[in-house]
């Protein structure tokens, strides 16, 4: 083993505090990251299961990163492979390696980590030898069937309901066969790829999927926590009728998905980053994570409160994660007392309809000269098309009361390539910019500067279990030269500066969030060959235009159907529907009982009772270990 490359992670870890090492345990996981450290270390998920596993008795994990660009030469040359960083075991000798997959261009990243660990790629390459490959992270939500043949076990949900299933399957049964049956058995929450034959029609299109084992369901529902993300185990604690148990435990310990590490090294790694809610409401037809997070729930302020004084020694800036912050109910109150707390708070990003006059002042206080806010497109209709209800107008006036708060820089996110798009709807964006960029002058007047409007473009990509699934990217030839057209266009405007992503880029995800198990191949050569996707798909001889650049039926089966995500197929067919009109709908309710979309009958508990709601999972776990002895 090289040196170099253990000196490297013992160096990492000395910066950091507040990780696990237990020695001696009967059950070891590598939690991976498919990318590098420095960006994995800013991911809450990879947070919340390293604290999730660590915190079961008889478990330890450890987790592993990609290597980075000037750490690569080093393990070729040296052949070390894979490590973990708090112990440098190789990941190979590990019962368990589970990946957290939050984006789909990761995918290659899991087969090259595959194959710097020494284990082989394909699943049905291994054996009882080799560990239990388990994929999970947003990325099993939407599709994933370009990976299905890498991996054992495929976790269908939220991390904080089904770490602790997984666990009990692999302790309680002796071989691997009878681990998958187990989980696969349960019918909610595990997929496992190899007890499905996938059936092809003629044309290429996926006809079905057939169970080769008679309990294994015909469908795979995803599991998710049923009120907010601190349910964990509350399905197993009523299943065993410990409700008394539950109820002794309510609020005897925080559970609240945020930092558990402290990394000062990583992206944002000297701020405490707390999940405020999960899903958003709004039903953007474009946004995965708002259809593919139904409902939307929030973590109490009281427990975000709780965590924010935790750590209030380490750490003066906390940022709030949400895809919809203004929505908590109690935002009021978080943001009162966190700025009583002296902390400087950030936010991800905003929507435009909910930024309110106390966020505001609390992002001025903490100092942030700059805010992200997504108008989308700079057409009014393009905007009825995807669901967000916004007129120019109003997103100008809501920049307009940004910018009278000394804020003079805003990021504009924004897409190029969606549905029904016109030439005359790519003007209308310079148009917009244009106001925006007057209006930031205007203010910036009386405070004797000016700032700087910066539109990041990106192409659209229909996503699975969206009301836009069924449509295709646009070509990339035409989505190259619409993206290069509004750059220009843009850069034309003074103090704005424009970023991009490629057009190529967007149709690689369109590859890995469209494809079915064909696709496997593409990314197991490219992770050969270094990324080098076009001589992948030579060598495969495989046609990426089928998978991207169609428009599906509502007729076909589609890939991820596998995956019951609770959406009803008439839903999203309506919304596509409307979309295609140009009609807008109103947002998720998120009251219980309703039937709108499909999800809550399907995959919220919604007979809990209100005293189990917030349990801390860890400490059921353990106390539901301790009665059984």
């Amino acid at each position: 083993m090289s040196r170099r490359i253990i000196d490297s992670n013992k160096k990492k870890l000395e910066s950091e505090e507040g990780y696990v090492i237990k020695h001696g345990c009967g059950l070891r996981i590598a939690l991976c990251y498919p990318n590098t450290h420095e960006i994995g270390m800013a991911n809450l998920g990879l947070h919340t299961m390293y604290d999730l596993f660590n915190s079961i008795p008889d478990v330890s994990c450890e987790r592993v990163f990609l290597p980075d660009k000037s750490e690569m030469p080093e393990y070729e040359k040296s052949r070390t492979p894979l490590l973990s960083l708090e112990t440098q075991t190789p990941v190979r000798n590990f019962d368990v390696v589970a990946f957290s997959i939050s984006f789909e261009t990761d995918y290659l990243n899991m087969a090259r980590m595959l194959q710097l660990s020494g284990i082989p790629v394909w699943s049905k390459d291994r054996n009882h030898f080799h560990p239990l490959i388990v994929m999970g992270g947003a990325a099993s939500f939407l599709n994933p069937e370009p990976i299905a043949d890498f991996t054992d076990i495929i976790a269908v949900g939220e991390g904080e309901i089904l770490a602790f299933q997984l666990v009990d399957a692999i302790v309680e049964n002796e071989t691997k066969d009878e681990i998958l049956l187990a989980l696969a058995g349960i019918g909610r929450g595990f997929y496992v790829p190899s007890l499905y034959d996938v059936i092809y029609n003629d044309d290429g299109t996926v006809f079905d999927y057939i169970p080769n084992e008679k309990t294994v369901p015909r469908r795979v529902g995803r599991a998710l926590a049923s009120v907010n993300p601190k349910e964990g185990t509350l399905r197993r604690a009523i299943k065993r009728g410990e409700t008394e148990l539950a109820d002794f435990l309510v609020n005897q310990e925080i559970f609240c998905p945020s930092t558990s590490i402290w990394s000062p090294e990583a992206e944002m790694g000297e701020r405490l980053l707390v999940e405020i809610s999960r899903g958003c409401s709004q039903g953007c037809r474009f946004c995965w994570a708002g259809y593919n997070y139904y409902p939307p729930r929030v973590v109490p302020a009281k427990d975000i409160l709780a965590k924010a004084r935790e750590w209030r020694h380490k750490t003066n800036k906390i940022g709030l994660v949400s895809t919809a912050v203004c929505d908590h109910p109690e935002i009021s109150t978080i943001l009162r007392e966190l700025r009583s707390m002296d902390y400087r708070i950030s936010v991800s990003s905003l929507r435009l309809d909910q930024i309110s006059d106390e966020l505001l002042d609390a992002l001025v206080e903490s100092k942030d000269q700059q805010i992200a806010v997504a108008p989308e497109t700079g057409s009014d209709r393009l905007r009825r098309v995807i669901n967000k209800n916004l007129t120019n107008d109003e997103i100008v006036d809501i920049c307009g009361a940004v910018f009278d708060r000394g804020m003079l820089t805003v990021k504009l996110y924004m897409m190029v390539g969606l549905p029904t798009e016109t030439q005359e709807d790519l003007e209308e964006m310079f148009v917009l910019v244009e106001r925006i960029k007057n209006r930031m002058l205007e203010a910036g007047k009386k405070f004797g500067r000016a700032g700087k409007i910066i539109p990041s473009l990106n192409g659209f990509v229909p996503k699975p279990n969206t009301p836009l699934q069924w449509d295709a990217i646009c070509g990339e030839k035409e989505l190259k030269r619409r993206i290069k057209y509004v750059c220009k266009g843009l850069s034309r405007i003074p103090n704005v500066e424009v970023r991009f992503m490629s057009a190529r880029i967007a149709h690689e995800q369109a590859l890995f969030s469209s494809g079915d198990r064909s696709v496997a191949k593409v990314i197991e050569a490219a992770a050969r060959y270094s990324g080098d996707l076009d001589k992948a798909l030579r060598e495969t001889g495989t046609d990426p235009l089928f998978h991207t650049s169609r428009t599906r039926s509502y007729d076909e089966f589609l890939p991820w159907s596998i995956v019951d995500s609770g959406l009803s197929f008439e839903f999203l067919k309506t919304e596509h529907k409307k979309a295609q009109k140009a009609l807008s709908s109103l947002p998720c309710p998120a009251v219980e009982k309703c039937t709108t979309c499909g999800v809550c009958p399907s995959t919220w508990l919604a007979d809990a009772p209100q005293s189990l709601i917030q349990i801390q999972p860890a400490k059921i776990r353990e106390a539901l270990a301790a009665a059984a002895v």
